[in-house]
């Protein structure tokens, strides 16, 4: 029985090592197997937004080239985006130039032509005095809101073809309207009214600050005046009063706005569209049965009490209509800025030009309480000049942009 298990495992040894002789590679370990033979997959990540056709494929000794590639497709990416935004400001000066020089023109051309509406050859005999004051004035704020447009394309970098074209354009019509407005000065001069009017006026040359309109002649979003003060604290109630003359085309517009933190619509008069003219305190409207498109001159006074939202309207001195619960127990907060002409969407700005106000505008001021009825009759009769403690009518007070046009104007004569 030994013998024969002795011999078993002698037949098993030798088996053993035939198999190892045979099959070498089976016996290997896991670390030493060749992997030669089996396929591999290399990733390459790739943008979202770019074409796969353009990244080359990987391959050893291409990872530096694909870098660069995609460094290259990103920079054309920002460059294009840059190229889209010159155009595009570019478009919106040609705009508001256009709409400048087409202004222009029109003033110009008002003062060729007589009042039978033939060709006047540029002589200004049939031209009244009222006129000839006041549409140079408008004039050389237009010609140089134009010449700081000029200089402005003139600074900028750009490859963009009509630019040239464009500065050639504004320079022609600059000089044409200089040349115009030298006339209309020279026939001012010359002229029997002009001289009549200095003697009569020789003892009373300074004139108040107050005394002077501001007018605003086609709806845009950049035209706009800017009152100086804000209100340094809560107020209770308020009284806004001005002088008014609608210009032509539906609605009034925002003759006055008061964006505060938080509240765009804080303090708001607008007539908007073929809506009736609206007073909004806190973004809640209030209808005032005011009656302005006869193209005159008005006196307009809304005032407003936190208590009960109670409001009351004035034209002319009349009160035309009143109400309650117009945002009650809300104070008007501080800290805002007044715009005159457009509605403001955020604080001091984003202007919307079927909004804006086009007209003109003179002695406007607001109290921090409401006026008496007598009072306000008196302001719109001339029998008193009050003047307000949040906003007081001035030329030092009042920032004028975009080519809004001042010139001196006294309603009360």
């Amino acid at each position: 029985m030994r013998n024969s298990t002795l011999h078993l495992f002698l037949v098993l040894i030798v088996f053993s090592l035939l198999a190892l002789l045979l099959h070498p590679a089976s016996a290997s370990s896991g670390s030493d197997y060749d992997y030669g033979a089996q396929p591999r997959f290399v990733c390459t990540p790739i943008p979202v937004d770019v074409d796969p056709s353009c990244i080359p494929a990987a391959s050893p000794g291409v990872g530096a080239a694909g870098e660069e590639a995609k460094a290259t497709i990103l920079h054309l990416r920002e460059s294009l985006v840059q190229q889209k935004e010159t155009i595009l400001d570019q478009r919106e000066t040609i705009r508001e130039l256009t709409a400048k020089l087409t202004l222009c023109e029109g003033v110009a051309s008002h003062h060729t032509y007589n009042d039978n509406g033939s060709n006047n050859q540029g002589k200004d005999k049939h031209v009244t005095p009222g006129d000839i004051t006041s549409s140079p004035e408008q004039m050389e704020r237009m010609l140089q809101a134009l010449k700081e447009r000029l200089d402005n394309l003139q600074k900028r970098n750009t490859s963009i073809t009509y630019s040239s074209s464009l500065k050639e354009l504004l320079q022609r019509k600059i000089s044409a309207l200089e040349q115009q407005l030298q006339r209309h000065q020279t026939a001012t001069l010359s002229s029997p009214e002009h001289h009549d009017d200095d003697s009569s006026s020789s003892g009373k040359k300074s004139k108040s600050p107050d005394a002077f309109q501001i007018s605003f002649p086609m709806r845009t979003n950049y035209m706009y005046g800017r009152v100086k003060r804000t209100l340094l604290q809560e107020i209770f109630a308020l009284t806004l009063c001005l002088w008014i003359k609608a210009g032509v085309g539906p609605g009034l517009g925002t003759p006055f706005s008061y964006s505060a933190p938080g509240q765009a619509n804080e303090l708001v008069l607008i007539e908007w569209g073929n809506n009736p003219i609206e007073l909004l305190i806190n973004d809640q409207a209030a209808t005032l049965p005011l009656s302005l498109s006869d193209g005159k001159w008005h006196h307009i006074c809304v005032t407003w009490s936190t208590r009960d939202g109670q409001w009351e309207a004035y034209q002319d001195g009349v009160q035309r209509g009143s109400g309650t619960n117009l945002s009650p127990w809300h104070p008007i907060k501080p800290g805002g800025v007044f715009i005159l002409g457009q509605e403001q969407d955020t604080l001091g700005g984003r202007f919307d030009a079927t909004q804006s106000f086009v007209g003109e505008m003179s002695d406007l001021h607001m109290w921090s309480h409401a006026l008496s009825a007598a009072d306000i009759y008196s302001l719109a009769s001339c029998g008193s000049h009050l003047r307000g403690d949040v906003i007081a009518w001035s030329d030092s007070e009042v920032e004028l942009h975009g080519g809004v046009a001042r010139y001196p104007f006294d309603p009360c004569h």
